[in-house]
């Protein structure tokens, strides 16, 4: 029998980012219960979790989570549970501002990508194949036996053995090592339903990497943390940087 019980991870589009901070925040859904503490202007880092009921009737999800102190703020979900596990829908989040005389309300879809633990990571083996990069879709490179080439030229750098410190466990963190001096750049592998963690890895501060989509298998590459390039593997790449 489905359930929503366990930790979601929540993708939100980018309009809702003035409004309410939620993106790739978790979603902790308990017994009918859902609690998160989103990131949102004018509220302490340590503010209390917004809390309220989740309900799954057949494939209709409804989510409604809120908060009265130290400020008023509240999210409703509305959304499917389709036939991979993933919630689609759309979320209405507003509040009031602790001073009371200033407010903020805003519509915009929400999807939610149950969260994998270490138990479930996949090998560092299932990094091989053809990763494109989201923002610039010509640019690719091809990762076989431990080796990086990069569009279709031969492979040309090898990766250090791996560590599950980038950005937290379960993600990878490896280096792509040019066989000629020069170039090298870090790679972190994070699979489907793996958050990116600020302040993990070596990453500080907040992270950037437009565009970006946990539903999917994703790696980064960066010289310059924490500005970040994403890439997808070539076969998801239109499904994963789609509006």
């Amino acid at each position: 029998m489905a359930t929503l019980d366990g930790d979601w991870i929540a993708q939100v589009a980018d309009s809702a980012s003035p409004c309410i901070g939620i993106a790739q925040r978790i979603v902790h859904i308990e017994g009918g219960t859902a609690s998160t503490t989103p990131s949102i202007a004018g509220a302490a880092a340590d503010a209390p979790a917004l809390t309220g009921p989740a309900t799954l009737a057949g494939e209709a999800v409804t989510i409604h989570v809120a908060r009265s102190s130290p400020t008023k703020d509240a999210l409703d979900v509305t959304a499917t549970l389709d036939a991979d596990g993933v919630v689609h829908g759309t979320a209405t989040a507003g509040g009031v501002h602790p001073g009371g005389t200033n407010g903020y309300a805003c519509d915009f879809a929400i999807t939610l990508i149950r969260a994998v633990g270490t138990a479930d990571m996949p090998p560092f083996d299932a990094i091989a194949g053809t990763w494109c990069e989201a923002a610039e879709p010509t640019t690719c490179l091809t990762i076989a036996s431990g080796r990086v080439a990069f569009g279709g030229d031969a492979p040309a750098a090898s990766l250090h053995p791996p560590r599950t410190d980038g950005f937290g466990p379960p993600c990878y963190v490896t280096a792509a090592i040019p066989d000629q001096p020069g170039g090298g750049f870090a790679i972190y592998f994070c699979p489907k339903g793996v958050v990116i963690e600020p302040g993990r890895g070596g990453v500080d501060g907040d992270i950037v990497a437009p565009p970006d989509n946990v539903a999917f298998d994703r790696i980064y590459g960066t010289q310059n943390p924490p500005y970040l390039q994403v890439y997808f593997r070539t076969t998801e790449l239109t499904a994963a940087t789609a509006p």
